[in-house]
C-alpha cells in the first residue's frame, strides 16, 4: 500500500473529509439514530489510516478533532434525554480503539521501513561481493594463465626430465587453481537474480551429452521431451554441468551416465544419474556443503564447490536438490524447479523449434 501515488492519496483524502463531514452533521441531526453514521465516521478513518502513513501530527490532530465532534453530538443528545448517558462511553471506547490502531499500524509502517532499508542493504552488499568475486576472480585466473604459460614454456623447452617434470606438476596444480577460481566465481553468481529466457531443455540435454562424452569416455545417455520452458540458460547449464563433472569424476570408462528431464504438473524433474562408484550414507548429508569432499573420494577428490553450486542455484530459484546413492552402484541427483513452459503464439503456432527432437524423446546411448 505505500506504493499509492500522491495523486491517489489526494483524491481519497478528500473524498474521505467529504464523507466524514457528512456523517458528523448526521451524528448531530439524527438524534436517537446518531450510532449509525458515528461508527462510519471512525469506521471510514480507520480505512484510509491503513492504506497508507500519516504525518504523526496530522493523525493526532484529526483524531482529537473527530473525538471531539462525534462526542460532542452524542453529549447534546444525552443532555437533550434522547440518549442513555450510558451511550456517551462510546466516545472513550472508539477513541481507545482508535489510538490502539493508531500505534498498532505505526508499528506496521516501521517495520516495512526497516525492512525495506535491510533489504536495500542486502542488495547492495551482495552486489559488492559480486563485483569483488569477478574482478578477484578474473586477476587470479589472468595471473594463473601467465604461470602457466610460463611454466609450459618450461615444460617444452627443457632438456632436463627432471625439470620437465617438475614444471608439468606445477601445470597441472596452475590448472587446478584456475578452475577452483572459475567456480568461486560461479558460486558467487549463480545466486544472484537473473532476467528469464527461453530455454528449449532437449537441446540442452542433448548437447551436453555431446560436449561430455568427447570429452569423457563413458556411456552416455540422454531422454527428455519438456520442449522449452522459460528460465535462466546460463544458471540451468551450469548446474548441469556441475552433477556431469561429479558424475564423470567417480566413473570410469564402462560406467554409464545418463540425463533426464520431464514436466511434473508445475516442476521441471532433472535427474543425473551415473553407475559409478557411489556415496557412502554418512556423507549424503554434506555433500552439498562448501568445500565438501566425499571421505572415499581419495585422489579423485575435486574442490569440494561443484554440487555446492547446484545446491546454491537450484534453491536461488525456488527449487530442490536430491540425492540418492548406493555404494558400488551409482548415484542419482534429482532436481525439481519451478516449471513455465512457453505458451503458443497469438497466431496458434508454437515456439521455432531448432533441433528435431525425435533423437531426444528416447534414450540414446553414445560409447566414445
Amino acid at each position: 500500500m505505500s506504493a499509492i501515488g500522491s495523486r491517489v492519496k489526494a483524491v481519497l483524502t478528500a473524498a474521505w473529509v467529504v464523507f466524514a463531514g457528512v456523517n458528523c452533521y448526521l451524528t448531530f441531526v439524527l438524534p436517537g439514530n446518531e450510532t449509525i453514521p458515528f461508527h462510519l465516521v471512525w469506521a471510514s478513518f480507520a480505512l484510509l489510516y491503513g492504506l497508507f502513513p500519516w504525518p504523526r501530527r496530522a493523525t493526532w490532530v484529526v483524531f482529537a478533532v473527530l473525538t471531539m465532534v462525534t462526542g460532542a453530538a452524542l453529549l447534546r443528545h444525552a443532555l437533550a434525554g434522547t440518549i442513555a448517558w450510558e451511550e456517551c462511553s462510546e466516545i472513550i471506547l472508539m477513541g481507545g480503539i482508535i489510538a490502539l490502531l493508531i500505534w498498532h499500524v505505526n508499528r506496521q509502517w516501521t517495520a516495512q521501513s526497516r525492512l525495506q532499508a535491510l533489504q536495500k542493504a542486502d542488495r547492495h552488499r551482495s552486489q559488492q561481493r559480486e563485483n569483488a568475486a569477478r574482478f578477484g576472480s578474473h586477476e587470479v585466473r589472468t595471473r594463473l594463465t601467465i604461470a602457466r604459460g610460463y611454466a609450459q614454456l618450461i615444460a617444452d623447452q627443457s632438456a632436463e626430465p627432471t625439470v620437465r617434470e617438475d614444471a608439468e606438476l606445477v601445470v597441472a596444480e596452475l590448472v587446478k587453481a584456475s578452475a577452483l577460481a572459475t567456480n568461486l566465481l560461479t558460486l558467487v553468481r549463480v545466486v544472484e537474480p537473473s532476467a528469464t529466457e527461453p530455454v528449449d531443455v532437449d537441446r540442452m540435454l542433448a548437447e551436453s551429452r555431446r560436449r561430455w562424452a568427447v570429452a569423457a569416455d563413458r556411456i552416455w545417455s540422454s531422454r527428455s521431451t519438456v520442449g522449452s520452458m522459460q528460465g535462466d540458460n546460463e544458471r540451468l547449464e551450469a548446474i548441469l554441468d556441475c552433477l556431469l563433472e561429479n558424475a564423470v569424476r567417480f566413473t570410469g570408462p564402462a560406467d554409464a551416465i545418463s540425463m533426464t528431464a520431464e514436466a511434473q504438473g508445475n516442476e521441471l524433474l532433472l535427474t543425473v544419474t551415473d553407475t559409478g562408484t557411489g556415496i557412502p550414507a554418512a556423507d549424503l548429508e554434506t555433500i552439498f556443503e562448501t568445500f565438501r569432499t566425499g571421505s572415499t573420494a581419495g585422489d579423485r577428490a575435486g574442490s569440494g564447490l561443484g554440487l555446492a553450486i547446484v545446491k546454491a542455484a537450484t534453491e536461488a530459484r525456488g527449487g530442490t536438490v536430491s540425492v540418492v546413492s548406493s555404494v558400488g552402484q551409482g548415484t542419482s541427483f534429482t532436481l525439481r524447479l519451478p516449471f513455465h513452459p512457453l505458451r503458443p503464439s497469438p497466431c496458434g503456432e508454437s515456439i521455432p523449434e531448432e533441433v528435431d527432437r525425435d533423437p531426444f524423446a528416447e534414450s540414446a546411448a553414445i560409447r566414445r
